[in-house]
């Protein structure tokens, strides 16, 4: 599979796109309890260092390479934010 014909923006909502609905399938599919946490979890609080770690290369090619990345630095910034609103709206 030849990833060069796809851009680099989408390649970054697919990672989340995908990330995410493993991660809730995963969710849904191996219970779990407080005590003991399903992987659906585990994958969720795995996510915080994993998108911080593409954040941080798509930055240091945006500073040192030749490319624009600021797309994808923004995409990153939408889905934290929204991945907060919505992790804050099942505590209340």
């Amino acid at each position: 599979m030849n990833l060069n014909k796809f851009s680099k923006e989408n390649l970054t909502i697919a990672f989340y796109t995908i990330y995410i609905l493993i991660a809730g399938v995963c969710y849904e599919l191996f219970p779990g309890d407080a005590k003991t946490p399903n992987f659906g979890v585990l994958l969720f609080y795995l996510m915080v260092p994993i998108s911080l770690i593409y954040f941080m290369v798509h930055l240091v090619r945006q500073l040192y390479g030749g490319k624009n990345h600021v797309k994808c630095l923004i995409i990153h910034g939408v889905v934290w934010v929204s991945i907060l609103v919505i992790l804050s709206s099942f505590v209340k």
